[in-house]
């Protein structure tokens, strides 16, 4: 974090994705718990064993959202300046979902690109958002930090498992609006949510979509890719069917079920793009190597989570040392050849 927060302001935006993949390699070089949960990760999404490339990619796309954090609250204009491509049927599909929908939407997004600039795209085309995030009761320096960049999205933050996270919820759903939900984990250990099948084998989602839809929340299937050096792209998907004929506990798992199929589609095309390494209640990617592929658990390294940490402090140093000529060099290094931003992210 503060490295990257010491960073953002001296790297070209277009620049910081190559910055993140240096940053990861470092992260990746020794073993370490974060490698190690998205070797797993990464592997179970791509349905076979992840390469350190592979790893590499995925640590790289979380700290690209760390730059992302951090140029949202050092300089939100700047951050903001990226490219952002959505197809306007999606945003026609947003406002119409709105102008149906008895209670506000909800858009499920799973733990894939740029979620915090894909809130702010939407607010500053003037839709009403809300967002719901995970922080401890007692934040450490790294959440507040978090919480501070995706408070910069101008979005309203609503923290989960708290005594008012419904109110707060249903609050900006009334006003006409949208709230993110990320919906590809359930980050609670005490409550079950709603079983799905998704990477061939059991997933606990959250019951929030299905518990609003039940309400007439419409709920809409959202996707943002990676950002690389041209930009990102978002897309939001046509509302899912809540089956009202049917009772509540199965039409909750039949909607659930259709958003993570929705999910799983998009995490087998943008694999390179899902950042989520750090622990989850009820680990379901843990679970599934310890049933299914135990060759994963005996591929990985013991972790020594404090080596990776000095080196990350030796390569803070060694980049806060750069003179000025390094930061004239990232400025005017030639811009990098865009990747394939998929035109619309994922199909209709």
């Amino acid at each position: 974090m503060n490295l990257v927060d010491g960073l953002a302001p001296i790297v070209p935006v277009a620049r910081q994705v190559d910055v993140a993949r240096e940053i990861a390699s470092v992260i990746a070089r020794l073993p370490s718990t974060m490698g190690n949960n998205m070797f797993l990760r990464q592997s179970i999404i791509r349905r076979g064993t992840a390469t350190p490339d592979h790893v590499i990619d995925g640590l790289a796309a979380w700290v690209t959202v760390l730059f992302d954090l951090a140029n949202l609250q050092q300089d939100r204009d700047r951050a903001m300046g990226c490219e952002a491509r959505i197809p306007k049927k999606a945003l026609d599909r947003l406002a119409r979902a709105l102008s149906k929908s008895r209670n506000g939407c909800i858009i499920a997004v799973p733990h894939i690109g740029s979620l915090e600039l894909f809130a702010a795209h939407l607010r500053d085309r003037g839709f009403n958002v809300g967002f719901v995030y995970s922080i401890g009761r007692q934040p450490t320096p790294t959440e507040r930090w978090i919480y501070a960049g995706r408070s910069a999205t101008a979005a309203t933050p609503i923290a989960f498992a708290r005594r008012n996270t419904g109110a707060e919820i249903s609050r900006v759903l009334q006003n006409n609006g949208v709230v993110f939900m990320v919906v590809d984990v359930y980050p609670s250990a005490k409550y079950a949510g709603i079983t799905v099948k998704t990477h061939d084998s059991d997933f606990r989602y959250p019951p929030g979509p299905a518990r609003y839809a039940r309400t007439g929340t419409l709920v809409l299937p959202g996707f943002a890719s990676r950002r690389d050096a041209a930009g990102f792209s978002m897309n939001i998907l046509a509302p899912i069917e809540y089956r009202t004929w049917m009772p509540a506990q199965a039409a909750a798992s039949e909607l659930t079920q259709e958003i993570a199929t929705h999910v799983d589609g998009f995490s087998a095309e943008q694999p390179a793009a899902y950042w989520l390494w750090h622990p989850i209640p009820n680990d379901p990617y843990l679970a599934i190597a310890q049933r299914q592929r135990p060759d994963l658990l005996t591929a990985m390294a013991p972790e020594d989570d404090e080596a990776v940490a000095r080196a990350v402090e030796a390569a803070h140093a060694k980049w806060a040392a750069s003179d000025i000529a390094d930061a004239i060099r990232w400025t005017e290094a030639p811009p990098l050849a865009s990747s394939a931003l998929a035109e619309g992210v994922s199909a209709d």
